[in-house]
């Protein structure tokens, strides 16, 4: 074979060997080509930039692979023929790189942006649940005392928004499950009873026993705590202790209220149930709170605990029970390397207490025990104006020590 043949036959290699790899390439040059700036718009910064980093790197590695290869052919016979094609291939590698950089500077900027919008909002929420909740503790009992009548109409204004607030932060948490819980439940029976059925006695007993048993009792159970800049332990605080301060307000109007007579003819007309209820009766008591207590109960457990559990476990949901259940008892210290034992949350423990087998079973048992002992002191409010005010007193007091 002669030199001429030799270097045709070469040239042809190395043009088959260039159009395979730069076909490749410009393949993947048209895919970055097709890249725009809104692929790189989304709530995943961080995958965004792994991306644009792997694109980056392994066109810094061609570049490096192509000079490489220009060295290495300097001394073949047909250099002059292929290099020209090498290097308009580097070319285009180097356009790219600097595309790639662009982008990837751009995606860290919109990050940074970001975070500066996220932190405005943040300090924006935090200001709202300020003012909230300090104008809560300071009107509501001013309304209380002055204006009862008037009660109802601001629960039902703040519970419209405040639930509503919430439900949005923790759709977006994956808590949203948190709503199927007992008080969100007691605050719908509380609604219902205002503004569509204020004539029903049975449904009256239900908000009043619910409210100021299990829901405000609660506030020491879960250890709720009033934090001003926190609009969550505000909205938390509010469904607890406000819905009890509603039925308090409407069945002792006639005491809060400057005038009795016009306080009485107001709930006549509107809320005829309190009028209609002037005592509760012990059994009576108990049989309709552990009735609407086990209408709720029997949906959690056929619907968020049995219907939903793999949707919940799919999905990583988290419920009350999930975090009451799940918690741990181990605390770690010195970087992981030791651990000490940590005692167990007081009601995680009775409900541990015949194993983790049996934590599910016990604590619904547990439950149940608690919101009856609970509404059984509400016969006792019912009854007695000072002992109902100091329950609220002394809950009210709790949330700002606890």
């Amino acid at each position: 074979m002669n030199v001429e043949s030799l270097y045709t036959s070469n040239e042809n290699d190395s043009s088959t060997t260039l159009n395979e790899e730069g076909a490749t390439t410009d393949d993947e040059l048209t895919t970055l080509d097709s890249w725009s700036s809104n692929d790189f718009i989304s709530e995943h910064g961080d995958e965004a930039i792994d991306v644009l980093s792997s694109a980056l790197d392994q066109v810094t590695f061609q570049i490096h692979e192509i000079k490489n290869e220009i060295q290495a052919m300097l001394s073949s016979e047909w250099t002059s023929i292929t290099k020209g094609r090498l290097h308009k291939q580097k070319q285009r590698l180097e356009a790219r790189k600097v595309l790639i950089q662009d982008r990837l500077l751009r995606q860290y900027t919109r990050i940074n942006n970001r975070m500066h919008r996220d932190a405005k909002t943040v300090r924006l929420r935090d200001k709202v649940s300020f003012v909230l909740g300090v104008g809560n503790t300071w009107v509501t009992p001013v309304i209380a005392s002055r204006l009862p009548m008037f009660i109802p109409i601001y629960y039902t204004a703040q519970s419209l928004y405040l639930i509503t607030i919430r439900y949005f932060i923790y759709k977006s948490k994956r808590w949203h499950y948190f709503f199927f819980d007992l008080c969100y439940y007691v605050n719908l029976l509380t609604l219902l009873f205002l503004w569509v059925c204020p004539s029903s006695t049975l449904l009256y007993t239900a908000a009043f026993t619910l409210t100021n048993g299990p829901v405000l009792w609660a506030i020491i159970t879960w250890r709720n705590s009033l934090v001003f800049h926190s609009l969550d332990k505000v909205t938390s605080v509010f469904i607890h202790i406000f819905p009890a301060l509603v039925t308090y307000t409407l069945h002792w109007l006639p005491v809060l209220h400057r005038d009795p007579d016009e306080a009485l003819a107001y709930r006549d007309v509107n809320f005829p149930a309190v009028s209609q209820m002037p005592t509760m009766g012990w059994w009576y008591t108990l049989i309709v709170s552990t009735l609407f207590y086990l209408a709720w109960q029997i949906f959690y457990v056929a619907f968020v605990v049995i219907a939903r559990q793999d949707r919940v476990e799919k999905e990583s949901y988290t419920t009350s029970y999930s975090t009451l259940l799940n918690q741990n008892g181990n605390e770690e210290d010195d970087g992981g390397k030791s651990s000490k034992r940590k005692k167990k949350p007081f009601i995680l423990a009775l409900a541990c207490m015949f194993g983790e087998k049996y934590k599910l079973y016990m604590l619904i048992f547990w439950q149940f025990w608690y919101t009856l002992g609970t509404c059984a002191l509400t016969y006792f409010y019912y009854k007695s104006f000072w002992f109902h005010s100091s329950s609220l007193v002394i809950m009210f007091g709790s949330l700002l020590v606890l």
